[in-house]
């Protein structure tokens, strides 16, 4: 079984990336970025130091797991530090398996969609640390919490979609900045203990009004302005944009214009309206709480991976229905409680992890052999 037509494969070999919106802390990162390569040998594949970052946040992921199952209490200090030391690990490799893959003169449309894939899934990852990190079982307030980080980054590639550039941020807030809060947030933790997100704003600002708002609301709220500025750019930028400026070869066999554009991101906006009700649920058995956002972050990242796969083979964004239909199952059991809410999320996790495995992997071999290369071994460019 195929993921991939012959017809996208066509597509994805004529793939250029077009990144845009650097900040001022990406361009103060590149000297450092630049000497950071410089140090790696030339036969180390970009992919694998990709895939090193991933590991690392995996490792603390089941660290953390394995700690506060689930997210409310205490850990041991140096778990939340390590956490936050996997993000700044990740983020950083993540930054430099692009300048490698030049530098060895193996850049090719794989290593964008590994890339991007690997994103899809750490996002999941990050936010848990977050969730444990603030000492907040799953709630309403987590569930809020959650999308209003999930929401920006899933249409920040609907926007590369249809305008083929895909911004990391405004020029002056990007994910740099977005993972280096998240870090810090994981180094307060552990720094000090999660308690103190317990402190009311009240008393480090005595005039402020909410006098029962604690630090770690005040952090949620801050998260929802910055989302709603990023995705009120995005949606300004993709519709004061004519489809029509989107460069022909750019084009190719893409679902474009207004009504499309309106579709897909309604794809996005149920994906994110079933996690956030599905995330919501505060009635939750033993250790459900971790299978729940596990369930929520692979469907996420299997809807994200299909929308960046579509539009690097310029076709039309088809989301993938098994994922949604599991999703929308575990949300409406979620709130009616037909079976066991905690054997479904643990019966469809495991669901997922396979599908998903299948999915990643068929793509993985399938570009592999179109393009004559390998995923994590230089290749010598064909004459």
């Amino acid at each position: 079984m195929q993921v991939l037509s012959q017809r996208a494969l066509e597509g994805l070999r004529t793939y250029v990336y077009k990144p845009g919106g650097y900040t001022w802390l990406d361009h103060a990162h590149t000297p450092f970025w630049n000497w950071l390569t410089a140090q790696l040998p030339m036969w180390l594949a970009p992919n694998l130091i990709t895939l090193s970052g991933l590991i690392v946040t995996f490792i603390a992921y089941f660290t953390m797991w394995y700690v506060v199952p689930e997210f409310a209490g205490e850990a041991p200090k140096w778990a939340y530090l390590f956490a936050g030391t996997s993000i700044l690990i990740y983020t950083n490799l993540d930054c430099i398996d692009g300048k490698q893959a030049r530098r060895t003169n193996s850049s090719s449309p794989l290593g964008q969609l590994f890339d991007h894939g690997c994103d899809a899934i750490v996002l999941h990852v990050m936010l848990t640390f977050i969730q444990a990190a603030i000492n907040m079982p799953s709630s309403l307030t987590t569930s809020v919490a959650s999308i209003t980080v999930y929401l920006p980054w899933m249409v920040s590639h609907w926007e590369e979609y249809h305008t083929g550039i895909l911004m990391y941020g405004d020029g002056n807030f990007g994910i740099l900045e977005a993972n280096y809060v998240l870090a810090a947030v994981t180094f307060v933790s552990g720094i000090f203990g999660p308690g103190i997100w317990d402190y009311r704003v009240v008393q480090l600002v005595p005039s402020w009004p909410y006098k029962n708002m604690l630090l770690k609301h005040g952090l949620i709220v801050i998260a929802a302005v910055v989302a709603v500025l990023q995705f009120y750019g995005q949606m300004r930028r993709v519709f004061l944009s004519p489809w029509t400026s989107l460069p022909a070869a750019e084009r190719g066999h893409k679902e474009l214009g207004t009504a499309a554009r309106i579709k897909h991101l309604a794809y996005s906006l149920l994906v994110m309206t079933m996690g956030g009700i599905y995330l919501a649920d505060d009635k939750l058995k033993p250790g459900q709480a971790r299978l729940a956002t596990l369930l929520y972050g692979i469907v996420y990242a299997i809807v994200a991976t299909q929308l960046i796969m579509d539009h690097m083979c310029k076709e039309p964004f088809r989301p993938p229905v098994i994922p949604l239909a599991v999703l929308g199952v575990a949300t409406v059991n979620s709130v009616v409680e037909i079976a066991d809410t905690r054997l479904v999320a643990g019966g469809f996790v495991t669901v997922m992890l396979i599908y998903y495995g299948f999915y990643v992997s068929t793509i993985v071999k399938q570009v592999c052999a179109f393009l004559g290369i390998t995923c994590f071994s230089i290749t010598p460019k064909r004459a």
